[in-house]
């Protein structure tokens, strides 16, 4: 209950700030995965795990609470240590990172286990594109914000990651999200190469998009019905690895579940009330308001928190 105070008090805090732009594409009539159940989008079952469930699947789930229990405060050289931290990295583009800052300080106001260090490795302007390739710059520009925090790539043991793909927009769906679903495994094999010692990655889809573009500029790349469209590479990438399929088993790239769902239809939302408002989206509608940032970042703690993965390392 507390929690729930505690984000309602967010929302106030933050309802009188505005952003000026085009309000007008409010609403997609597109059904959050999650919301679809066993129904059906152009063929294909919603629903955030297989057969439309949103229940993380019993082997699933056992893997994941096995992965969770082994986490422990690492030394500098990832060895069990007292006085150790437990290294968790926010992953993604530019929206990835400003939410980010937001949730950790949201994190510093919460009773969160004090050897928890949170540290942005999202980056600005550089999508999944960016994440594929093991040489890319994307990921030793995360060794500056690692030693920032007097972190060591081995003490990194969770993440979590919103990204979006800027190239594939032109493609219909499902193609669209299955060519994502190829980068993404791309991505998180480069996470277990970097970072060897990561138990978990959580997931998130992209927030609700249908705000960019128009007057207030925005990349139309990114507009809606992409954001949509990662939901479900989201989706598939959980599901390939739940089904043990070649390429994103644990023995290949690290356990993945979902973090929160980011998407929604916008006003509408999803059954749950979660909205994204014009006001929630900054002008242009790609970057988060300062209301919108706290409003995820508030999900993103009432996610960790009460988790069954996390819960110990986010609450008292």
């Amino acid at each position: 209950m507390m929690r729930v105070h505690f984000l309602f008090s967010v929302f106030l805090i933050f309802a009188g700030i505005a952003a000026a732009q085009n309000c007008a594409d409010n609403s997609t009539g597109l059904i959050p995965i999650s919301d679809l159940g066993n129904h059906t989008f152009q063929g294909f079952t919603g629903g955030k795990y297989p057969g439309g469930s949103n229940d993380i699947p019993h082997d699933h789930f056992i893997d994941g609470e096995k992965n969770a229990a082994s986490i422990r405060p690492l030394d500098s050289l990832g060895n069990d240590a007292e006085e150790g931290k437990i290294g968790f990295l926010i992953l993604g583009f530019s929206t990835a990172a400003m939410t980010g800052r937001s949730f950790i300080a949201v994190c510093n106001t919460q009773p969160v286990d004090p050897q928890l260090e949170l540290i942005i490795g999202a980056q600005g302007g550089r999508d999944i594109n960016s994440m594929t390739d093991q040489q890319s710059t994307y990921w030793t520009s995360i060794d500056s914000a690692l030693a920032e925090k007097d972190i060591t790539p081995v003490q990194v043991q969770l993440a979590w990651i919103s990204t979006g793909d800027i190239l594939g927009w032109q493609l219909d769906f499902p193609e669209q999200s299955l060519q994502q679903s190829e980068k993404y495994r791309l991505m998180l094999e480069n996470v277990q190469y970097y970072f060897p010692n990561i138990k978990m990655v959580f997931l998130s889809d992209r927030p609700y998009a249908g705000y960019i573009g128009g007057e207030n500029g925005g990349p139309k790349e990114l507009a809606e019905p992409t954001a949509y469209y990662n939901s479900w590479a989201v989706k598939w990438v959980i599901e390939k690895q739940v089904n043990n399929e070649k390429g994103f088993s644990t023995e290949e790239i690290p356990f993945i579940d979902w973090g929160p769902l980011l998407w929604t239809d916008g006003s509408v939302g999803n059954k749950s009330g979660y909205t994204w408002l014009c006001d929630d989206a900054g002008k242009g509608g790609i970057h988060a308001s300062s209301k919108g940032r706290m409003k995820e970042a508030a999900l993103l703690y009432l996610f960790f928190s009460n988790h069954p993965y996390t819960k110990n390392i986010f609450s008292d």
